[in-house]
């Protein structure tokens, strides 16, 4: 059947102008439910906002449909492809420019009936709104809105208008043209010009970072404390900082945004005397380069093309160091900070080696947040999920972004992960919330005595209480939708008389209930984590000698038992049948010490292997070589969850993952819900891989449900999904 002739654009215009006078064109727009419900999916009650990297261009193309959307009613009519140009000789015409006057709202609308002619659409609705801005000084991004009407939704025109929406801040409202027997029709249209990537979250190698110390004015001239600037407080004092470096924080955040850049800063209080002045600021922001090179080697497919070889090439120089722009941003705050600080640079590294190496110096203090990064900030700590479930202390407290109890939740989250993925308890998982109550143990113990070790482990508690909180609060979230535990979960405290005892009230909790003596390989991880966190940060240090030797001998006792009895259960495990990356590994951390090929069956033969492993090279593999191959020999913790909350989920976006994954070779993509009660797409692993592949993504789907105390992996069509979900968060 021939593709039906599209009429002249005048005739389009003329159809629009009769439409926009009689008060009909909102309700001519079809397709207006699918905009709504995904705008309506970030204000839920219960839904938990996240940084998906892969959905921002999907939301703002709907965000700024949906406002545009509530902008078309009660126009008027100003001009009609007629020039609205203020200079003689200049012709600057769109096709309608209509007025809202109950919100006092222009709105542009441009048609396009050929794809010859959408490639200056950009360009025109950009010269539309510089000239409505000069008509208009400081007119709001907000006050102008744009509806590009089109049949033919070309790759280049969705990219721009894709873009404009994403990255530009416009409010644009795609709609395709449609022409029937019936006459002319719109339908809403999502322009999603993305390619996924695949990626959950930051890669931690795309947070380059730099500090601006500050020194203050005169510290190394001589010059007499007293006749310093009075925005120096007394050394003992000093536990906030002044009130120019609040300022210049805010200076700095703001010329973020305008940069168009994406990160974030934190303040951090020097205590131990390392740096070049008692505040620092560090400053990090995503590298795009960086992303693209983590894309390219662990994403989606992508096709190769000039611009990506170059890039691939290059990445050589290209990695590693923060952008120039970061820098340019931190100076536009200069002019405040020179007034009492000598600001200098340094420190230009990525932000996770660096927060490692200032856990013994660097109090944090205050954040925030520029670009995308400061839109999910904001859009976290008002979310209701977040203040009422998932953070309550945040609206107790009345803190915001800037403490770092939010802020370093958010980061390390964003580049990370969260702790127990999908709700689930793994041996490594077990083994590093033991290290993390251990740490904040130790160093609460250890500031204990006096003040003056008080105040010289500072650092040391601050990070190991963020980290503990950051564990605590997927703990709780896993606590609160699990049956079978009765005992209410301890709560950690910042009260230094009583952190000690809530700390080991919370590990006891973990270890008996959490993860309950039905798990004793996930119990024996966590002991080990717990009780030697401190060797296994000497260990990582390369400081073991540092030790006292009657710690080591205690920790390798329960390192032996805990590999002679994964041991005992590798044969015939899951990671042994299936040769996992975890067990290979393990199997290969132990061959040295064994004179011949490793004999699973032989347990004396396998246990004098483990007895002839030196201390040092045994604790020295727990928290990789061993702790992953236990991962892939002893079955994870699972519960028996509750009926999660209902949520609206956007079906579309969850096949769009589906057919990526199907188009990039896998066979067996699969609807993942998950213990913690999130719904996304991945992957199926072994043993669900043995299972038939599926033949059309359109129609038919794998759902691995983790709700129940064992994994089911199940062929749905895509409606018995749905009915599917619906059925599961009724109970």
């Amino acid at each position: 059947m021939s593709k039906a002739k599209l009429p002249p654009e005048s005739e389009v215009v003329s159809w629009l102008k009769q439409i926009i006078e009689n008060e009909e064109l909102l309700e001519s727009i079809q397709g207006q439910e699918a905009i709504t419900s995904l705008t309506d999916t970030v204000v839920q009650e219960h839904f938990l906002p996240s940084f998906g990297i892969d959905y921002i261009s999907r939301r703002a193309s709907a965000e700024a449909a949906d406002f545009v959307l509530s902008r078309l009613s009660l126009l008027e009519i100003i001009s009609i492809n007629t020039s609205i140009s203020l200079t003689t000789g200049e012709v600057l015409r769109p096709d309608i420019l209509c007025f809202n006057p109950e919100t006092k709202t222009l709105v542009v609308f441009e048609v396009k009936r050929a794809s010859e002619t959408e490639r200056q659409t950009v360009t025109e609705l950009a010269g539309y709104e510089q000239e409505l801005r000069n008509m208009l000084p400081f007119l709001g991004g907000f006050d102008v809105c744009f509806v590009v009407v089109a049949a033919d939704w070309s790759t280049l025109l969705v990219h721009a208008v894709g873009s404009m929406n994403a990255w530009s801040g416009k409010q644009c409202l795609a709609l395709k043209l449609i022409n029937d027997d019936s006459g002319f029709g719109l339908v809403a249209h999502l322009p999603e010009a993305w390619h996924l990537t695949g990626s959950t979250n930051l890669p931690v190698e795309a947070l380059p970072s730099i500090d601006l110390y500050l020194a203050y004015k005169g510290i190394d001239d001589g010059i007499d404390r007293g006749e310093l600037d009075s925005v120096r407080a007394d050394d003992a004092d000093v536990v906030w900082p002044p009130r120019v470096v609040l300022t210049a924080m805010d200076v700095i955040s703001r010329a973020g945004d305008r940069a168009g850049s994406h990160g974030f800063m934190m303040l951090w209080r020097d205590v131990n005397g390392f740096g070049r002045g008692r505040w620092c600021i560090t400053l990090a922001a995503i590298d795009p380069y960086t992303m693209h090179a983590w894309c390219r080697d662990n994403g989606l497919p992508q096709r190769e093309s000039e611009a990506a070889a170059f890039l691939h090439e290059r990445r050589g120089d290209l990695l590693g160091q923060t952008p120039t722009t970061v820098y340019d941003i931190a100076k536009a705050a200069f002019p405040i900070l020179q007034e009492h600080f000598d600001p200098e640079f340094g420190g230009d590294f990525h932000w996770h080696l660096k927060i490692r190496q200032y856990r013994h110096r660097a109090v944090p203090t205050r954040f925030d947040f520029w670009g995308s990064l400061g839109q999910h900030a904001r859009e976290f700590v008002c979310n209701p999920a977040v203040r009422n479930n998932y953070m309550p202390f945040v609206g107790f407290n009345q803190l915001d972004w800037t403490d770092p109890a939010v802020a370093m939740t958010l980061v390390t989250n964003l580049s990370q992960g969260n702790p127990f993925p999908r709700g689930v308890i793994k041996c490594s998982d077990a083994f590093l919330v033991g290290r993390v109550l251990g740490d904040l143990l130790g160093a609460a113990f250890n500031t204990a005595p006096d003040k003056e070790l008080a105040a010289k482990f500072e650092p040391l508690v601050e990070w190991a209480q963020l980290e503990a909180l950051r564990f605590a609060i997927e703990m709780k979230q896993m606590y609160d939708i699990t049956e079978e535990i009765s005992t209410s979960m301890p709560m950690l405290s910042r009260d230094p008389a009583k952190r000690m005892q809530a700390t080991v009230e919370l590990a006891q909790w973990v270890s008996t209930d959490l993860i309950s003596k039905r798990h004793p390989f996930h119990q024996a991880c966590f002991d080990l984590g717990y009780r030697h966190a401190w060797l296994f940060n000497l260990l990582a240090a390369q400081h073991a000698d540092q030790a006292d030797p009657s710690e080591h001998e205690a920790a390798v006792s329960i390192t032996r038992n805990i590999v002679k009895g994964l041991l005992s259960r590798a044969e015939g495990s899951q990671g042994q049948m299936f040769q996992s990356s975890g067990f290979v590994d393990f199997m290969a951390f132990l061959e040295p010490y064994s004179a011949n090929a490793l004999d699973l069956s032989d347990a004396q033969k396998m246990n004098e292997v483990i007895d002839a492993i030196p201390t040092y090279a045994l604790l020295a593999g727990f928290p990789k070589a061993i702790v992953d191959g236990a991962d892939s020999i002893i079955p994870v913790v699972l519960h028996r969850t509750r009926a999660p909350f209902p949520v609206r989920v956007d079906w579309e976006w969850l096949k769009s993952g589906i057919l990526a994954l199907f188009e990039s070779g896998d066979h067996c993509p699969a609807i993942v819900f998950s213990q913690d009660g999130t719904v996304g797409s991945c992957r199926l692993v072994e043993p669900f891989r043995l299972l038939a592949p599926i033949s059309d993504p359109n129609e038919e789907v794998y759902v691995l449900d983790e709700s129940s105390a064992l994994n089911i992996a199940i062929k749905m069509t895509w409606s018995e999904v749905k009915g599917f979900y619906a059925k599961r968060t009724q109970g």
